[in-house]
């Protein structure tokens, strides 16, 4: 009989808990988004970074980063400023790229179970996001994911054979020099659209 009791304690505990956690959530999500707002719809994560349509769509960055190479030292034509998408399209098709091309690998590994979009941010993705990096890092402090404050991202923006643009969140600009087999110090993070 006790043994029972403790057990329906411990499931009301655990119940309240997870509630509790939720309304948290719910809390820092709000429909339609704003820039900054924590973003949670159909196993898809991220925080809002840009909005259009009202606030209905938009871009969201992932929570968790990862620290690898951009890739093989080859001119990919990967360059475009502006579109992510382009610029992953075009790594996918290298021989082997998954190998090849980390950062473009762990961001597309995202791409599981039905869900579909993410991809290494473009250049001008990274300006987008470096312009309200505070609104961004605060969410992600508030959820308990990593900062980007301090640090440096890849682009999926080529420059040169060697060559990547890359964004410094410590100087809070967009930078080229960064060698693409640099596999120390260099940080990656999903974008998608909602």
């Amino acid at each position: 009989m006790n043994k029972r009791i403790i057990i329906i304690v411990s499931y009301c505990i655990l119940l309240l808990s997870a509630t509790s956690c939720i309304n948290d959530i719910e809390r820092i999500t709000n429909y339609p988004y704003k820039v900054g707002d924590f973003y949670s719809e159909g196993g898809v994560m991220g925080i809002v970074y840009k909005v259009s349509d009202g606030g209905v769509h938009g871009m969201i960055i992932s929570l968790n980063e990862a620290e690898c190479a951009w890739g093989d030292t080859i001119l990919t034509q990967a360059n475009d400023t502006m579109d992510a998408v382009k610029n992953m399209n075009i790594i996918k098709q290298m021989d082997h790229w998954q190998q090849r091309f980390p950062a473009f690998y762990w961001c597309d590994s995202k791409n599981t179970n039905g869900i579909t979009g993410w991809c290494l941010p473009s250049k001008h993705d990274w300006e987008e996001i470096l312009e309200n990096r505070f609104l961004i890092d605060e969410t992600l402090i508030d959820i308990g994911a990593q900062s980007i404050l301090g640090k440096t991202y890849w682009s999926s923006t080529e420059y040169s054979t060697h060559e990547a643009y890359h964004v410094d969140f410590i100087l809070a600009e967009m930078q080229y020099y960064a060698l693409k087999l640099n596999q120390k110090s260099i940080y990656v993070r999903a974008i998608s659209p909602f």
